[in-house]
């Protein structure tokens, strides 16, 4: 079982580097921190043993943190309707709860750094705003976190249940400090783990916080896995439907691949002598065989001279130049152009392909039709299951107004 969990880790560890790898690799890329509590004794529907699908994620994540896919705008929360803060002077503590998740308490000092919490920042009306928002992002993944655990524990006596839950913490955990950890130190220009927690306490985080958010998201993610098919099935009838309904999209217009010698008019002391440089250029290429691109490298003066004169397809119509555009849709493939005059310099332009405009038929645009449906299934069937769990997950909160379905977190101080 723990090569298993191991295995899921890994997989999401390597996601998670990949998504570094895009980032400025001298600047940490905060996340908001989240809070995981213990399962108490008596929760629902913790019955079976612990295991971990055995294979590898692909799921993206940031920061290997929370995958876009959890983002509060992304699951029903509105952010621009929470209700301001109407309390200028609500003093905000660290240990206030603030929600119940299903299990687990929210504090007020799981979302913001205890150490940030300055009676400034607390009693700033904005600071109640921040929190809300936070807020949202974290409803889901615990709920989802929770479902996992209770997929995975069922039938369990209730000391084996907690056992159970430790045991997983303990597998994540060995994963986050092993490959997660060395990999931010590796980003972040750290030759400690003392420089590495100094520059996360700088910005207001800590190493225990994003182990508990990086086991909770991987528990997240790995259950939507579970439930939900990457590959949804689409039907034959689906695809005609979807290529007769958006026939628009399979359009292809006219396009050319070529290359291009220039003269501009800025580059020379009169017309006549640039109308000489093309000339010259044309004449090596023309009369003494010289290679096209070698001669555009080394004489013209206009865009891509230093790519060799070369322009990858280029749609009909695309150019700034009509003059251009005009000819390279009407010369030849493979020969060169007579010189041509617009308000920049002369060009001569060699055609390298060209394709017709036409529209792609079905059986050519089958493929493509056919994956972006399913995505499209699998990117609801994912949504609606999320938003599923979220809805079945009993949640108090401070404010219930911003999450739908939830209570006033009051109703459990009566």
């Amino acid at each position: 079982m723990k090569n298993l969990i191991a295995q899921i880790v890994i997989g999401l560890v390597m996601a998670s580097s990949y998504a570094i790898a895009q980032q400025d690799a001298n600047r940490y890329q905060p996340y908001q921190p989240t809070v995981v509590g213990g399962l108490p004794p008596g929760s629902k529907g913790l019955e079976q043993p612990v295991y971990v699908a055995d294979r590898t994620s692909s799921i993206d994540v940031t920061d290997g943190i929370t995958p876009a896919y959890l983002s509060a705008n992304n699951l029903g929360f509105d952010e621009s309707k929470i209700i301001p803060a109407t309390n200028k002077m609500n003093r905000f503590e660290s240990g206030e709860r603030i929600a119940v998740i299903g299990v687990e308490p929210v504090l007020v000092g799981n979302l913001f750094p205890a150490s940030k919490l300055t009676p400034q920042i607390s009693n700033h009306p904005q600071f109640e705003m921040q929190l809300r928002k936070l807020l949202m992002e974290v409803v889901t993944r615990k709920a989802l976190a929770q479902r996992f655990i209770d997929d995975k524990v069922s039938g369990k006596p209730l000391k084996e249940r907690g056992d159970a839950r430790k045991q997983m913490m303990t597998q994540t955990a060995k994963i986050f400090h092993q490959k997660w950890v060395p990999m931010q130190m590796a980003r972040m220009n750290c030759d400690s783990m003392l420089e590495f927690e100094q520059k996360l306490a700088e910005a207001g985080k800590d190493l225990q916080t994003m182990q508990v958010d990086f086991s909770e998201n991987t528990w997240a993610q790995e259950h939507i896995r579970e439930k939900v098919p990457e590959t949804p099935n689409v039907e034959l009838s689906e695809l005609n439907d979807y290529y007769a309904d958006h026939i628009d999209e399979f359009k292809r217009p006219a396009r050319v691949r070529f290359q291009m010698l220039s003269a501009d008019f800025s580059k020379f002391p009169s017309k006549e002598e640039a109308f000489k440089a093309i000339a010259d250029m044309g004449n090596q290429i023309l009369l003494g065989g010289a290679p096209f691109g070698a001669v555009a490298k080394r004489q013209s003066t206009g865009l891509g001279a230093s790519d060799g004169g070369l322009f990858d397809w280029t749609i009909q119509g695309e150019l700034k130049s009509k003059e251009i555009d005009k000819a390279i849709f009407a010369n030849p493939v493979g020969g060169l152009s007579q010189i041509i005059e617009n308000s920049d310099g002369f060009h001569i332009v060699e055609v390298l392909q060209r394709e017709a405009a036409y529209t792609q038929t079905f059986t050519q645009a089958q493929a493509d039709i056919r994956k972006s449906l399913v995505d499209k299934k699998a990117s609801k069937l994912r949504d609606d299951f999320i938003k599923r769990v979220r809805e079945e997950t009993a949640i108090w909160t401070k404010w219930p107004g911003d999450i739908p379905g939830s209570y006033d977190i009051s109703e459990l101080q009566q």
